[in-house]
């Protein structure tokens, strides 16, 4: 009985430092996170002491009931919500313009505006079911597919009038990491005419490796062989539409595979909104359904629709 006891506290032990082991990289890139947002308050107390931001490591248990409750989510995904929990925090790179990585308690509310329309009390029914909003960075979604079971993250640019998402991040820690590159010495010039810049990546061929090319396929529209088969033989296909950073890291994942692809540039230039088109915008947001992209919460929440509009509006096309 003794020994039967022994093993299994040793079982136990065992497990346990495993699964303390499985997370020790997620700790490490949380820990940096918070160095960044104490630094940050360090460079102008002043404002923060009116402003104030914070991450703090231990979620309300009430918060994670209601989301493991509303969804099946992964381990690493449930682990990274109990430990980081913002308070008016968000993540501006080179790469991110004001990304919101939602914590437990603004999860449910992150997910407005995408599969929900909380106006209408109505689910949006172009979305994916099986997406959960992560992140948003403006309005670009940052998702994880329930259905893998791991944390692949998804993105697309929105406003385009469809979702086509394609795979930003391999896991969530590549994610997270993300957000601690410090930008450039060039900072992103927001005085001038300059239109805003997305870029498309086309799969075009089979490549030198038709396999490789079917895996991609399968991998980054989650879905079977004979599915992939059918979207290779209709190329050029999209696998990818946002921001610089994103087509680059596609258009190497497509090279190291030997794929044939294209990269194509599409802009989006505000100085063709005229005065009468703003006037207008009322309107064109009743005759277009744009409202049903509403609400992003709390905060600036006719930004998305605006945008969604100004993309979509018959008056713009």
């Amino acid at each position: 009985m003794i020994n039967s006891k022994n093993k299994l506290m040793n079982l136990l032990m065992t497990r346990g430092g495993a699964l303390a082991d499985k997370f020790t990289d997620m700790d490490a890139v949380i820990k940096k996170m918070q160095e960044v947002v104490a630094a940050k308050r360090e460079q102008d107390p002043e404002f923060y002491a009116k402003y104030p931001i914070n991450l703090e490591t231990l979620a309300d248990d009430q918060a994670i009931r209601e989301v493991t409750d509303q969804w099946s989510l992964p381990d690493d995904y449930v682990y990274f919500l109990k430990h980081y929990v913002p308070e008016s925090v968000t993540w501006s790179t080179d790469e991110y313009t004001n990304l919101e990585i939602y914590g437990a308690k603004d999860l449910l509310k992150g997910q407005w505006g995408y599969n929900y329309n909380p106006v209408t009390h109505e689910d949006i029914v172009d979305w994916p079911s099986s997406y959960v909003v992560s992140a948003s960075d403006e309005g670009d979604p940052y998702c994880i597919d329930l259905s893998r079971g791991d944390t692949v993250i998804y993105t697309a640019a929105h406003g385009m009038g469809t979702w086509d998402f394609s795979v930003a991040y391999g896991n969530l820690e590549e994610f997270l990491h993300s957000v601690l590159v410090p930008r450039g010495f060039e900072e992103w010039d927001t005085s001038g005419d300059e239109p805003y810049e997305y870029y498309k990546v086309f799969l075009t061929g089979e490549g030198s490796d038709k396999k490789k090319t079917l895996l991609f396929i399968k991998k980054m529209f989650s879905c079977d062989f004979s599915q992939a088969k059918a979207y290779l033989e209709a190329a050029p296909l999209l696998v990818y539409k946002g921001l610089k950073h994103g087509a680059a890291k596609t258009g190497e994942q497509l090279k190291s595979i030997g794929a044939e692809y294209e990269v194509r540039k599409v802009s989006v230039d505000t100085r063709a909104i005229s005065p009468s088109h703003v006037q207008m915008l009322p309107n064109a947001l009743a005759s277009s359904g744009c409202y049903s992209f509403l609400i992003k919460g709390d905060k600036n929440p006719l930004l998305r629709i605006f945008a969604h509009c100004l993309w979509s509006s018959p008056l713009l096309q």
